[in-house]
């Protein structure tokens, strides 16, 4: 079997792995963190921090702890996204802990039937279907042979460790010993089929009187005191660079004009009435795309020019930025700085926000973009890397750093005004909801209709009622498409006759579930659906456990050698 791996990790998979080495230097960051263990120091002497084997102290040790990690993870469960760096570290722990338990117990290699077995159930190697693909398989072994840090004998090494690993984890979970009563109890919420009538309510024309007087206002905001706290800011000039300039000097080939408008005929509609609009029903496409695209041609050649002015504003910001760096230029002496830079103007901006980013450097939807620079901008880092902007590029220079501060209500009484209204609809549209629930309980329980009851009581409060009947359904099968899916949150606590705890929906939505029928299922111990949740259970109740056995077991390892606290 070893050689068997050995020819066929011979062929492919290059990029997969160059990305996987990027995640490995990446996500090395965490190993700096001391408190986890893994922690470097500079130039300083690091105690010894042994761990299986392992010193964590030493970078060897570490590089060979996340890497295994990181390979195993791609393998095994192939992540769509980077894996959470508190994720990562555990889990490269405990599979390092438990490949110290298989040599102290002296388990065996794994067979060659385990090993082929396992490579087929990886992930990484899957279709869409979650089905085993040759063809992944081989382009990913081929890539081993251009990868400069993973080689064929470290994804053999960490295929074989894996499977021993889960060997060692199905002798730790143990049997996975599961009363009958949890086994009948799931399958009952499982298949029980329900009846509901759902009542969703309306409260966008809930209008009650509230007290909005100075008083009231004042108290609220004494009480929410910190809420309206004015953080650290700071306060920025824009050194900007416009790209109108540059628009005279782009120049665009027709063949890139029309590969814009290609790639995206969609984004270019023609004007209404136009032929150009007809569509080909069979690929949604304009049916006539020489017409399409004269219909469209100014358009996306304007944007295509504002696309490249925009870039040039952006490069010639850079080079502010090198200039200004280069010749230590002080922001007392930026003035005059500007002054001998055609094309570029300084304006001062003010405190820079959440909530608060001037339209000049793109609005509120530009924070992602703003904030982290500015808030990086300091007297020893007066300049932030150039920026795109709406009218081009912009570099944000420090002015000062203003300091938090609790401002007096008179500052901020529109905000409160609104913030109080707000929570106070809210509270109120939440007790209507639940009064509705106790006067629709009283009615059900002397008899009355559920649905007469609800309309009745949400009209008194001035709200509107939708009811609705779903098709009878179960946990285990497809849902009724007008259901709505916050019902199901319900079904724990309900029972027929019953009706739920008002359920809010949105901030000014909500609703109530009415259980008009409850059908238990048979449940027979000896039936194949019993014994196969049963094994489920056992199963999932073992790995709980063993997972839980090697955190502890990691736990105490490192305890052993962590710093002494200070």
């Amino acid at each position: 079997m070893i050689s068997w791996i050995q020819r066929t990790f011979q062929q492919h998979f290059k990029w997969v792995f160059l990305t996987l080495l990027v995640l490995v230097i990446i996500s090395f960051v965490f190993v700096t963190n001391a408190s986890q263990g893994l922690g470097g120091g500079g130039d300083r002497q690091i105690p010894s921090r042994p761990f299986f084997g392992l010193d964590l102290s030493r970078a060897e040790d570490q590089r060979t702890l996340v890497a295994d990690a990181q390979l195993s993870i791609y393998l095994r469960y192939n992540p769509q996204r980077e894996v959470p760096e508190a994720q990562l570290s555990q889990y490269a722990f405990n599979r390092h802990a438990s490949l110290h338990l298989v040599d102290q117990l002296r388990l065996p290699q794994p067979a060659d039937d385990q090993l082929v077995a396992h490579i087929r159930s990886l992930r990484a190697f899957a279709d869409a279907k979650g089905e085993f693909d040759a063809k992944r398989y081989t382009d990913f072994i081929d890539s081993l042979k251009t990868n400069p840090r993973t080689t064929e004998a470290d994804v053999s090494r960490v295929i074989s460790d894996d499977v021993r690993v889960q060997n060692l984890e199905k002798l730790l979970a143990g049997p996975g010993y599961v009363l009958a009563s949890d086994v009948s109890d799931l399958l009952a919420k499982r298949d029980t089929t329900w009846s509901l009538a759902l009542a969703s309510i309306d409260g966008s024309s809930f209008a009650p009187a509230l007290d909005t007087s100075d008083a009231t206002l004042q108290k609220w905001f004494e009480t929410n005191a910190r809420r309206y706290e004015i953080a650290e800011r700071v306060a920025v000039a824009a050194l900007q660079v416009s790209s109108r300039p540059f628009l005279a000097g782009v120049t665009l080939s027709a063949a890139s004009i029309r590969a814009a408008f290609d790639a995206n005929p969609s984004a270019y509609p023609a004007p209404a009435g136009s032929p150009a609009l007809k569509l080909d029903p069979a690929t949604g496409k304009p049916a006539d795309p020489e017409a399409a695209f004269a219909a469209a041609r100014a358009t996306v050649e304007a944007e295509l020019r504002q696309k490249e002015a925009d870039k040039a504003a952006l490069a010639a910001a850079s080079d502010l930025t090198v200039q200004l760096l280069e010749r230590n230029v002080k922001p007392a002496d930026l003035a005059a700085f500007v002054a001998q830079q055609p094309g570029s103007t300084l304006a001062e901006l003010g405190p820079i926000a959440p909530g608060a980013i001037p339209s000049t450097l793109g609005g509120n939807t530009a924070s992602a973009q703003i904030l982290p620079e500015a808030e990086r901008l300091s007297a020893e880092r007066p300049y932030s890397n150039p920026l795109p902007t709406p009218e081009g590029a912009a570099v944000l220079v420090w002015r000062e750093t203003l300091p938090a501060r609790a401002p007096a209500f008179a500052e901020v009484k529109s905000t409160v005004l609104a913030d109080y209204r707000a929570a106070e609809l809210r509270r109120l549209f939440n007790e209507a909801g639940r009064n509705l629930q106790v006067a629709a309980t009283l009615a059900t329980k002397l008899g009355k209709p559920f649905v007469d009851t609800v309309t009745d009581a949400a009209t008194a409060a001035g709200l509107k009622v939708t009811l609705k009947n779903p098709k009878p359904f179960n946990l285990s099968g497809s849902f009724p498409e007008d259901l709505d899916y916050t019902a199901i949150q319900a079904l724990q606590s309900l029972a027929k006759g019953k009706v739920s705890d008002f359920l809010p929906t949105g901030e000014k939505a909500g609703l109530l579930v009415y259980a008009v029928d409850q059908q238990l299922p048979v449940i027979d111990p000896a039936s194949t659906a019993f014994q196969e949740m049963r094994t489920r259970l056992a199963d999932n109740l073992g790995q709980a456990n063993a997972q839980s056995l090697l955190a502890s077991l990691v736990e105490t390892e490192l305890a052993k050698s962590a710093p002494a606290a200070p």
